[in-house]
């Protein structure tokens, strides 16, 4: 019988991402820059999945530590691709983009299983192309802001998509605890990598701006755990992806309703626009239900 948990921790990380979008918005404005950013996201979740690996689990063997690498350093492009997306495009249209990461995992499993696409995800498919339309619908007015959202939310998607496959066929053999925390060291070690490539010492960065890189990050890793840890464990990837493409709704709800509180300006596009994205994202997600329904 399926979990309580399996249920709502898709659902709590899809809300904890949106507002975690925003928090790290607003951290990459007044020059800030995303790579310092970037940078602190991934070590506070390298620190905050460590301590799983002290709860023990299957032995250690050096076939499922390079497995964990590999997963870990597609995550790593995932996170340049998201915050690349999120400073140079809008949150609205970029979170609701990156939803197209479950009709990727749909379609990378059925590469790797050998299986033959369904007329219902070819359908999803067609879905997905008219809600990415809807989002990016005012591309002559505002190019510079939806280019990016949609060139690296998609990017980002097809990284994370390619994660979760990764993490369904090869965390089970050594277990969460073991698994997840290798994954993420191996973010946070290639995130030294940014250091070259930030704008200013980390020293120079304005409290504020370090407060909300702080709150963004450690929320941000925490949805993440929720994510991880419902795919390694009750390996309904699928479901959990569907529950957790909410996100995309709720980060156009949020920006809409409450984006000032966070001196998001992005509903200044106006209402019609703002309307527009939040069907877009509606006919998404219900894309994504019609192609991942179980045949």
């Amino acid at each position: 019988m399926r979990t309580v948990a399996a249920t709502l921790l898709p659902l709590c990380s899809a809300l904890g991402y949106s507002f975690a979008a925003l928090m790290l918005k607003r951290a990459t404005e007044g020059g800030v820059g995303a790579w310092r950013v970037t940078f602190l996201v991934n070590c506070t979740a390298a620190l905050t999945f460590a301590p799983w690996w002290f709860l023990g689990s299957a032995p250690f063997e050096w076939i499922h530590f390079w497995h964990a690498v590999l997963a870990g350093a597609t995550f790593f492009i995932g996170q340049i691709l998201t915050f690349l997306a999120l400073s140079k495009g809008d949150i609205s249209i970029t979170t609701p983009i990156m939803g197209t990461k479950v009709i990727l995992v749909a379609f990378l499993s059925v590469l790797l299983a050998g299986e033959h696409l369904s007329l219902q995800l070819w359908l999803a498919a067609c879905l997905t192309v008219a809600a990415t339309a809807l989002l990016g619908g005012e591309l002559r007015a505002n190019r510079q802001r939806v280019v990016p959202s949609l060139v690296f939310g998609l990017s980002a998607a097809l990284a994370y998509a390619t994660t979760d496959v990764l993490q369904l066929n090869w965390a089970p053999a050594w277990g969460f605890n073991r698994f997840a925390p290798v994954m993420f060291a191996t973010v946070g070690t290639l995130s030294l990598g940014l250091i070259p490539f930030f704008n200013a010492p980390l020293s120079q960065m304005p409290a504020r701006s370090v407060a909300w890189n702080l709150g963004g990050g450690l929320l941000l890793s925490l949805q993440a755990t929720g994510i991880a840890y419902c795919i390694a464990e009750f390996r309904e990837v699928t479901l959990t992806n569907i529950l957790y493409n909410t996100r995309g709704v709720w980060s156009v709800l949020l920006v809409w309703l409450a984006g000032s509180w966070f001196s998001n300006t992005e509903r200044s596009v106006g209402n019609r626009i703002m309307a527009r994205r939040l069907f877009g994202a509606l006919l998404l997600l219900s894309a994504v239900f019609l192609g991942l329904l179980k045949r």
